[in-house]
């Protein structure tokens, strides 16, 4: 599959008002998004909203990137079920689209390690398109260095995105990728660092909103420029500090942030799915107030 090297947004799903997919919203999003420099895009992940999405939500999602992108950036697809049975038919119903290959969290937390390998080495034996493993601890059991590297070598898996502000099993993860075998870490404030511990990219879902300050980081590092890539950092993480952080608190996800942010590009409307709530007032405004203070991360 093709390497996925730079920023990564992870694709939030933009939905009408009845909670159904917006399509044309989610195209206009993809084609924001590829006249940017980025490295591809994580499809149907956690920023995604995807456990609240349901199949046939998750088919048209993908139809619809998959037919906007035009194979320009590489695709890397959600097919994490709670079901296993889901999975599989996820891959199967899915296998003739163009896209690089599938990303697959385990969202059973308290599964052994030796199921979960028998889990991956299932996906991974079935799927038509790479299997790339995908870990956050905030989601599913935290999976070590010591078992990517043992799973590594097994066929048809492709990579991992390795979610986690621990830098010494981040290091040791980024040591691990080679032609055959890809990393990517999920962090955005700790960019700077996975970058100098070596990772060639990394995926966010605050790169749907803020594509521009971030690439912007990563290309100053990849240019020699280090200081300016940790200033840029340091500001970026800042500005993520002003947020309110009462939405977080309740969704976890950043969702209803970003979509806001997008309603006011014109890209998007504002609405979550399910669970998840939307923005008060007050909140809106906090944004704003920020965005105004900060009018860098538009450049």
């Amino acid at each position: 599959m093709r390497k996925l090297e730079g920023v990564v947004p992870v694709l939030v799903t933009p939905l009408t008002k009845d909670g159904d997919i917006d399509g044309p919203a989610l195209t206009r999003l993809v084609e924001y998004l590829n006249g940017k420099n980025i490295g591809g895009f994580w499809v149907l992940g956690t920023g995604a909203e995807d456990m609240n999405l349901t199949y046939k939500q998750r088919l048209c999602v993908l139809e619809t990137i998959v037919k906007a992108n035009e194979g320009k950036s590489p695709l890397v697809v959600g097919a994490g079920f709670f079901a296993m049975r889901d999975s599989l038919d996820f891959m199967d119903d899915t296998a003739h689209l163009v896209f690089d290959a599938y990303h697959v969290m385990p969202y059973h937390p308290l599964l052994s390690l030796d199921r979960i390998e028998w889990f991956y080495k299932q996906l991974a034996d079935h799927a038509q398109k790479p299997v790339w493993m995908y870990t956050s601890a905030n989601w599913c059991r935290f999976i070590p260095p010591e078992f990517v590297e043992k799973m590594k070598g097994y066929p048809n898996i492709a990579g991992i995105k390795f979610s986690t502000s621990n830098a010494v099993h981040t290091e040791k993860v980024i040591g691990m990728a080679d032609e055959d075998f890809q990393v990517l870490t999920a962090v955005v404030r700790t960019f700077y660092v996975s970058l100098c511990l070596g990772v060639k990219g990394g995926t966010t879902v605050e790169a749907c909103p803020f594509v521009g300050p971030i690439v912007d980081l990563y290309e100053k590092f990849e240019n020699g420029d280090r200081e300016g890539a940790l200033i840029q950092q340091r500001k970026f993480n800042r500005m993520l500090e002003q947020m309110p952080q009462t939405p977080g608190k309740d969704n976890f996800l950043k969702v209803a942030e970003g979509k806001y942010i997008l309603s006011k590009m014109g890209i998007c409307d504002e609405y979550v799915s399910g669970y998840y709530r939307g923005l008060s007032d007050e909140e809106k405004v906090q944004i704003d107030e920020v965005l105004e203070a900060n009018l860098w991360v538009n450049d």
